[in-house]
């Protein structure tokens, strides 16, 4: 069960980190229903993209979490008892069905479209985890387009053990997008028999979406560089959103 106490701790942190760092620029709120089975399926430009959620959302919500981070004895305390689910490829299809349950109950839940080493900038493909546990919970795919202002992402390592690193990406003095793209709803892709392949081309789909949303944001910058030359990256976001 997700620990709102747990959470709440978590949200503190994301505020202070997302206001200090960074200013969050929010689109697509128009495209969020709470009143549907719902699963978020998102980009993933950096390691700290977990955080920017916590901080963009204004309730606890759950969410799929690669194993790396649940290396730190501080992020796996926090992480566990605020009820994220650790990904692993021993426990890929456990978790698809038990997220799957969650969704169908109604609960807000993020998958990422992309594996690790995406947030380095390594060319990972889209994964079908998250499409394949919302067809389970008979509910909506919501894709958000999360991007980070080029040239801001900065490579850092957690050491473990003198032996044992993991690496991860953060940011500073930057603008954050997020992007609420249009749901793709649960009856115009399901089909009585899913195949891998069908799995794929949404998966394919999202992946697309957030190409064109980035080369939309892209072609703002280019309309109007000194308008965004000129905003301040602080602040985070004014105004939360309910996932």
């Amino acid at each position: 069960m997700n620990h709102p106490f747990y959470f709440g701790i978590l949200k503190k942190y994301a505020n202070l980190w997302a206001r200090h760092n960074c200013k969050v620029i929010l689109s697509g709120e128009e495209n969020i229903n709470t009143n549907r089975p719902r699963l978020y399926i998102v980009s993933h430009p950096t390691t700290w993209d977990l955080p920017m959620l916590v901080h963009i959302a204004k309730k606890n919500f759950y969410i799929v979490v690669a194993d790396d981070p649940f290396a730190h004895p501080l992020v796996s305390w926090l992480f566990t008892n605020a009820g994220f689910f650790q990904l692993t490829k021993e426990t890929s299809q456990q978790v698809i069905e038990e997220t799957g349950r969650y969704v169908k109950e109604g609960k807000p839940l993020i998958y990422s479209l992309y594996g690790a080493g995406v947030d380095f900038g390594e060319e990972v493909p889209a994964r079908t985890g998250g499409i394949r546990a919302a067809h389970l919970a008979g509910a909506d795919i919501c894709p958000i387009h999360l991007m980070l202002e080029d040239g801001k992402r900065t490579f850092k390592y957690y050491n473990k053990s003198e032996n044992e690193s993991y690496p991860y990406t953060v940011f500073n003095n930057a603008l954050y997008y997020a992007t609420f793209l249009p749901p793709i709803r649960y009856d115009d892709y399901s089909k009585n028999t899913m195949t891998y392949e069908d799995y794929k081309v949404i998966a394919r789909s999202i992946e697309e979406s957030f190409n064109l949303s980035q080369a939309k944001i892209e072609n703002k910058i280019k309309a109007d560089p000194n308008y965004y030359k000129n905003l301040r990256r602080k602040g985070g976001l004014k105004k939360s959103v309910l996932l």
